[in-house]
C-alpha cells in the first residue's frame, strides 16, 4: 500500500522518495511551540488548516538584539545569489532568500540547524526575534498586492509579504512546525493534491496574486514526490521621493566589463539633493530614497570591476556613510531597468559556499525532521528564486519568490556633483526602518 492509499487519519512517516518543497519570505515568531506529534489530512477540516490557539509575534524593533547581525547576514545571502548569476543582469532578494531559510530553520536539528543558524547569523528566540521585527516593519506598508500590476505606482509604498504552507492530501506534517512557522511567520496552512495539475495550478494562483503578476506561476511542479510546499512571497512598489522627468530620459553610452559600449535609455537627474559617499577600493554610493518606507543605494565600482564583486562590509559601510552624510546637489544619469528572471541556487558550490551544505541530499547528515520524519528522511534537492524588477522615472517594482526543494535523503563636497551609472554598477533597495536588504541588482548590461 502506498502513502496515497493509506486511511486519510492515519499519520505515516516519509518514506525515501517523498519529497518536501519550499517557496521564501516572511519573518517570524515569539513563543516556543512544543506540540508533539504529527497532523494528519483530516476532511473534516476542509481545504484550510489553522495552528490552534496560535497568533504571530509582534516585537518593536528596538527589543531585537540580533537584528544588526541578521541584517548584515541577508547581505551575505544577496551577494552570494548575485555572485551565482553572470547574466547581464543578475537581480536578487536577500530578503526573500533569508526568510526562506529562516522557515527551513523552524524544521532543521543537529548540524543542518546549526549551518542554518550561521548563515541567518542568529539563532533561536533571538533569530525569530530580529525576523519578527523586520516582518513588522514592512508590514507597517502592506497592502493590495494587485496594485503593483498597474501601470502607475501607488500613491503610498506598498511592501507586501505573504507566506503559507501547503499540505499533501493525506501527509502528516508535524504539529511543532506548523505552529512554529504560525507563530513566527503568520503563515496560513491550505490542503492541496499536490501530485497533480489541480496542485500546480493552487501553487501558480498564490504566486500570481501575492506579486501582483510580476511573478506569474510557481517553480514547483507537481509530482508523485510532492509532499509539502512553503510559499514566501515579497512585493515591493514605491515612487521615488523626487522623481525623474521623462523629458530628461535620453539614450546614452553604457561601457560594459569587456571595455565594448551599448546605447541605452537613462534617466535624468538635475541638481537634486541626494546623499554620497566615497568607499574603500576605490567605490562610491549614492542614496536615492522613495516616498516613504525605502531607499535604493546605488554603488558604482572602479571601472572594469564586476559589481557582484561587493562584499557585505562593503554595504554596510555605504549604508552607514550615506546615513551620516548630509545630502548635497546632484546630477545623476541612471539606465532603466526591467528585468524578470529566475536564478538557479540550486548548485552545490553555492550552497556549500553558504554553509548550507549539510542540508543537501548528498549530505549524510541532513536532518529536517522538525517538518516531518526521521533524520535524514529529507534534503534540500533544489533551490530557485524567481525575481522581476522594473526601474522608471516615477519609481521602482519589484518581486521575488524563492522556493526550497527538498527530497529524501540525499570629504569636500562640490557645489553640483554629477554621477553617471555608465558602467556596471550594484542597486540595492532596502527597508528604511531596519535597512533590511530587499532587492540586489548587478547590473552589468541594461540593454539585454
Amino acid at each position: 500500500m502506498s502513502p496515497r492509499d493509506e486511511a486519510p487519519d492515519a499519520p505515516y512517516k516519509p518514506s525515501p522518495s517523498w519529497r518536501v518543497i519550499a517557496a521564501t519570505a516572511a519573518a517570524l515568531s515569539v513563543l516556543a511551540m512544543t506540540a508533539c506529534g504529527a497532523r494528519p489530512y483530516d476532511p473534516a477540516r476542509g481545504g484550510t488548516l489553522a495552528a490552534k490557539d496560535v497568533t504571530m509575534r509582534t516585537v518593536a524593533i528596538a527589543d531585537a538584539s540580533s537584528l544588526p547581525k541578521v541584517v548584515a547576514a541577508a547581505r551575505t545571502l544577496g551577494l552570494a545569489t548575485l555572485g551565482s548569476d553572470t547574466d547581464p543582469t543578475a537581480v536578487s532578494s536577500p530578503s526573500s532568500f533569508a526568510v526562506a531559510l529562516a522557515m527551513l530553520a523552524e524544521g532543521a536539528k543537529g548540524k543542518t540547524l546549526s549551518d542554518l543558524d550561521s548563515a541567518l547569523g542568529a539563532s533561536g528566540e533571538d533569530r525569530r526575534d530580529a525576523f519578527a521585527a523586520i516582518l513588522s516593519a514592512m508590514r507597517k506598508y502592506d497592502g493590495d498586492p494587485a496594485l503593483a500590476g498597474k501601470d502607475s505606482l501607488p500613491d503610498s509604498a506598498l511592501i507586501h509579504q505573504a507566506d503559507r504552507v501547503v499540505i499533501d492530501t493525506g501527509f502528516a506534517v508535524n504539529d511543532s512546525y506548523l505552529n512554529a512557522l504560525a507563530d513566527g511567520f503568520g503563515a496560513n496552512m491550505q490542503q492541496a493534491e499536490l501530485s497533480d495539475a489541480s496542485g500546480k495550478k493552487i501553487l501558480d494562483s498564490w504566486v500570481k496574486k501575492n506579486t501582483g503578476g510580476l511573478i506569474k506561476q510557481s517553480a514547483i511542479e507537481a509530482n508523485d514526490s510532492l509532499r509539502v510546499v512553503l510559499q514566501s512571497a515579497i512585493v515591493f512598489a514605491a515612487k521615488w521621493a523626487v522623481p525623474f522627468l521623462e523629458r530628461d530620459t535620453t539614450d546614452r553610452t553604457f561601457t560594459l566589463l569587456d571595455g565594448s559600449k551599448v546605447t541605452v535609455p537613462m534617466m535624468g537627474w538635475n541638481d537634486e539633493s541626494a546623499a554620497y559617499a566615497d568607499l574603500t577600493g576605490g567605490w562610491v554610493a549614492l542614496r536615492l530614497p522613495y516616498s516613504e518606507g525605502a531607499y535604493a543605494d546605488l554603488l558604482l565600482p572602479p571601472k572594469g570591476t564586476d559589481p557582484a564583486t561587493a562584499t557585505a562590509d562593503l554595504l554596510a559601510q555605504a549604508a552607514d556613510k550615506l546615513a551620516a552624510a548630509t545630502p548635497g546637489p546632484t546630477k545623476v544619469a541612471l539606465p532603466i531597468l526591467d528585468f524578470t528572471g529566475t536564478v538557479d541556487l540550486s548548485s552545490p558550490q553555492t550552497l556549500q559556499a553558504l554553509g548550507l551544505g549539510s542540508a543537501l541530499c548528498d549530505a549524510p547528515d541532513a536532518d529536517l525532521s522538525g517538518i516531518a520524519g526521521s533524520p535524514g528522511d529529507l534534503c534540500v534537492q533544489q533551490v530557485a528564486q524567481q525575481v522581476a524588477l522594473h526601474v522608471s522615472e516615477d519609481g521602482t517594482k519589484a518581486a521575488a519568490v524563492t522556493e526550497l526543494g527538498m527530497d529524501a535523503a540525499g570629504a569636500a563636497v562640490d557645489p553640483v556633483r554629477t554621477i553617471e551609472f555608465d558602467r556596471p554598477y550594484l542597486l540595492t533597495i532596502n527597508q528604511a526602518d531596519t535597512g533590511w536588504p530587499l532587492f540586489y541588482a548587478a547590473v552589468r548590461n541594461p540593454a539585454v
